[in-house]
């Protein structure tokens, strides 16, 4: 047995009745929260809140608590109540309950767009009438999913047939279209085919156009055209949802470097506090010994004025005359000494304090120090999907703006000032620096705070083999290093000539002896190939690194990049103004090499067939003399070495 409307709709009667007189409502009123009260009622509530001589600021609501502004302070609750907001929908509600017709309310939501849906359901929670579209997006959202509502099947049914029979009437009459105009390309009733379309050229009967329609191209036109409409759209909502994690990664690793920066920045201040403490103590220890000696002096000075006072009062004392004269004459002479020695004492006497000055370059920083740095949003454009191509375009990058740091390579064990020439990140973000001038091998954390170093004669450049283990050059030899904390001595191999530059691939090693050959040593540390400088470039080997994935050797001669195969055939070349002096080169994992030009003061980045993607880095990034780079695993950190210095550059790429 079907109910009527009314059956149906029922419950949702229920909600028109005020949370405070329990009565069907009578003026609803919304406040702030959008929860509905009578007029009346919330006018008495309001008085009820209201402390003698004074009137409140805001409202709480009855059901939530959430304030309600009082907009004027000078007029009587009774006009702010008359002024609140009317709840229209209730209102249509009540008046269609009144009627005793099955008039349907309209989607709240839809209405605050101008647009006249008929509801279907009603949202308990958010005091919301629902259409079919808002109802579905309602339990769909993450936010409103476990609001109550109360569906009426009914309407929802006739809703869903009414929105159907809407397609094909006339919004103006409500009747069925019958014509089609093609001079105003639009649908028309009989009404509208007299009265507006006339005189119109090309006025045709749908019923004739339809059956030439049916198993057409026209539909399988549309029907294509929808597909790939839902293809872009989907193609869009991918992007979208991994755009959307990649913020939530970014935000992670933003916090991580954040706190990283923040802590460099502890341990430097706890730095210069000890050295200002050791300088304070040197000085203090210095000054006391000083003062203590002038005390013991004076202090010896008082005995020995004591004891020429005795014997001159014994020595006058005696009858015997010469006695007594000889006595009174030396303690005269041991008087002028005294003087002499008091007046020598109190022109060189000073009195000592200790101060503390701050310095003023600190001082400056720390006064116009507003923040650890800046979170900027990039946007680039999604590409369309008729450019996406199988191939992956070498994007260069960029500096991060305000993102260049320094730390100092520099341990107390160090006698010299440090010379870094080559460096290498681990996985987990570790690095291991080379520094000739002190002779050692150096590995900092994530921090860039050294954690353990290593005594080695001459080590110019280091490479990983593997998580574990890194490969130096020193001298006549390769050494193997463990990188577990801290650095300890694996072996070494004695290639016979001096070696250079070092790379690994798959765990050979591939270094460079005499400037002018590359040997490659398998796992065994047996030769498994040799390669030749080329003579036709009149140069020989300066540094060089390996792609990712194994098949390109790139490396650096004169002002020139040259790219080769695993068995030395030259692919391509590069040189160009921006390049003077090339020295050391990294590649990242998308095959761009980065290479230093320490005469033209530059960084910068060439794709694997020799083409130019831009400067990264310039004398305007305070570059001096860059010798050699290295980039961490996530291509998203690069460190600049400048030779003969303490502080290594850190920059952060984008």
């Amino acid at each position: 047995m079907h109910r009527t409307m009314a059956e149906e709709t029922g419950h949702s009667y229920k909600q028109l009745n005020c949370p405070i007189c329990l009565e069907t409502f009578e003026s609803p009123k919304v406040l702030a929260c959008l929860h509905t009260f009578c007029e009346k009622c919330i006018c008495r509530h309001a008085s009820s809140l209201r402390v003698e001589g004074t009137r409140p600021d805001t409202i709480l609501c009855p059901v939530c608590r959430s304030p309600t502004p009082a907009q004027c302070t000078e007029q009587t609750i009774e006009d702010w109540a008359a002024k609140l907001p009317t709840n229209a929908v209730i209102v249509s509600f009540l008046d269609s309950s009144k009627s005793n017709k099955d008039v349907l309310v309209y989607c709240q939501p839809c209405l605050t767009v101008s647009k006249w849906h008929i509801s279907v359901a009603y949202c308990v929670t958010c005091s919301e009438y629902l259409c079919s579209n808002c109802y579905s997006c309602h339990k769909i959202f993450k936010f409103t999913m476990d609001h109550t509502i109360s569906v009426h099947s009914m309407l929802l049914q006739q809703n869903l047939n009414s929105s159907q029979d809407d397609m094909y009437r006339c919004s103006l009459h409500w009747k069925k279209y019958k014509y089609i105009c093609s001079d105003h390309k639009e649908f028309c009733c009989s009404d509208c085919a007299i009265n507006d379309h006339r005189k119109c050229d090309k006025l045709m009967a749908i019923k004739d156009l339809s059956q030439s329609t049916k198993g057409g191209q026209e539909i399988k036109h549309i029907s294509d055209n929808l597909g790939g409409l839902k293809k872009l759209f989907t193609t869009l909502l991918e992007s979208k949802s991994q755009n959307l994690e990649s913020i939530e990664h970014q935000r992670t690793e933003i916090t991580k470097s954040v706190k990283a920066w923040s802590e460099t920045i502890k341990q430097h201040i706890e730095w210069l506090e000890i050295a200002a403490l050791e300088e304070l103590d040197q000085m203090h220890k210095q000054e006391s010994v000083t003062v203590s000696d002038e005390i013991i002096e004076c202090k010896s000075a008082i005995a020995a004025i004591e004891t020429s006072e005795r014997i001159l009062i014994d020595g006058t004392k005696s009858e015997n005359e010469l006695k007594s004269f000889i006595t009174m004459t030396k303690i005269s002479q041991h008087v002028l000494k005294y003087k002499e020695k008091y007046n020598t004492k109190e022109t060189k006497s000073e009195v000592v304090e200790l101060e503390f000055h701050r310095d003023r370059v600190c001082e400056g920083i720390i006064n116009t120090l507003n923040s650890l740095g800046k979170t900027f949003r990039k946007a680039c454009n999604i590409p369309r999907l008729s450019t996406i191509s199988s191939t992956t375009e070498n994007i260069p990058k960029k500096i991060q703006p305000n993102s260049m740091v320094t730390f100092s390579a520099k341990i107390p064990s160090d006698a010299k000032v440090c010379f870094i020439y080559s460096g290498v990140f681990l996985p987990d973000d570790r690095l291991v620096l080379s520094d000739v001038r002190n002779e050692k091998l150096k590995m900092f954390d994530k921090s860039f705070r050294c954690i353990s170093s290593l005594k080695m004669k001459c080590p110019r450049h280091v490479c990983r083999v593997d998580h574990n283990t890194a490969a130096v050059t020193s001298g006549y030899n390769i050494n193997l290093v463990s990188v577990s904390n801290p650095l300890t001595p694996l072996r070494s191999i004695n290639v016979g000539y001096q070696c250079y530059g070092i790379a690994s691939y798959q765990q050979n090693i591939i270094v460079d002896i005499q400037g002018d050959s590359l040997l490659t040593y398998d796992t065994s540390n047996k030769i498994i190939s040799k390669i030749q400088s080329y003579d036709s470039l009149n140069s020989a080997f300066n540094l060089h690194c390996v792609s990712q994935d194994g098949h390109n050797i790139y490396y650096s001669t004169l002002n020139v990049i040259v790219t080769m195969d695993m068995k030395g055939n030259k692919l391509n070349y590069f040189e160009n103004k921006d390049l003077r002096v090339a020295s050391g080169l990294t590649v990242d994992k998308n095959g761009v090499i980065y290479c230093c030009g320490s005469k033209s003061k530059t960084v910068i980045q060439v794709t694997p067939e020799g083409r130019q993607l831009g400067v990264l880095l310039s004398s305007d990034d305070e570059l001096q003399n860059p010798l050699g780079l290295c980039l961490n695993d996530r291509n998203d950190v690069i460190l600049v070495f400048e030779g003969e210095s303490n502080f290594v550059k850190v920059f952060r790429l984008i």
